[in-house]
């Protein structure tokens, strides 16, 4: 209650006390309209809370050291439009070219059949083109895809497990010692290349030791004498 109103009852109390009922009356009403909390009249507006601030997430932002999946994603990508454009085939080989913008993939029908596709930007720009292969070559293509238990994507994420740091450039399914194998070079962020070899049936990773390449690519073993080999004899002239 402010000061006016204050003064205004203390008047009605004398009003009251000398002008009898009717100036009592007034007194009662001015009490009661005192009494009552006063209506909004455009003052202050209420303040805003001031707790903290809440931020909306970042959407999308990649993080660094993720070249092996990088390397893995883009591979899977043009196999997968490559089996597209040749349907029930399976992959066989899949290689770089033009650094990444180029993928030539090699894939074959359950027969031994063997179709050769160029992939760009996840579409084919060439193939399925026919390979002329005779009969005993379809015939051992058909037993290793047959013999692979493990496919190219499995093996994939077992090579980018083995080297996540690695871009997988190559991958292709060979046979080595009889059994069904998937090599695939890696290029690591200096630039070197690493090779790594997935068991097609087990699934288990290995990476070989790096050799010297010769010019035609084919490390070379230098044997070693075992001997050398003397005379017998000399034979002394008789006369």
């Amino acid at each position: 209650m402010n000061k006016t109103l204050t003064g205004v009852l203390a008047g009605a109390a004398l009003l009251a006390g000398g002008c009898g009922g009717q100036a009592a009356h007034e007194a009662q009403g001015i009490e009661r309209l005192a009494a009552q909390p006063p209506s909004p009249t455009g003052g202050m507006p209420t303040p805003l809370p001031t707790g903290p601030m809440m931020s909306t997430p970042a959407t999308g932002t990649p993080t660094a050291g993720q070249t092996g999946a990088a390397g893995a994603d883009d591979l899977k990508r043009a196999a997968q439009a490559a089996l597209a454009a040749a349907s029930g085939a399976k992959l066989v080989a899949i290689e770089s070219e033009e650094n990444g913008k180029r993928w030539e993939v090699q894939v074959a029908d359950p027969d031994g059949t063997e179709r050769r596709l160029d992939v760009a930007d996840g579409k084919v720009v060439s193939g399925p083109s026919v390979e002329d292969n005779d009969p005993e070559e379809k015939a051992k293509l058909q037993k290793l895809l047959s013999a692979a238990k493990v496919d190219y994507t499995q093996a994939l994420d077992k090579i980018t497990a083995t080297v996540p740091e690695g871009r997988v450039t190559e991958l292709s399914l060979d046979s080595e010692h009889g059994k069904p194998v998937w090599d695939a070079d890696v290029v690591l962020p200096n630039g070197t290349k690493q090779e790594v070899a997935i068991d097609a049936v087990t699934g288990e990773a290995t990476t070989p030791a790096t050799a010297t390449p010769t010019e035609t690519g084919t490390p070379t073993m230098t044997e070693t004498p075992t001997g050398t080999e003397t005379p017998t004899g000399t034979e002394t002239p008789t006369g």
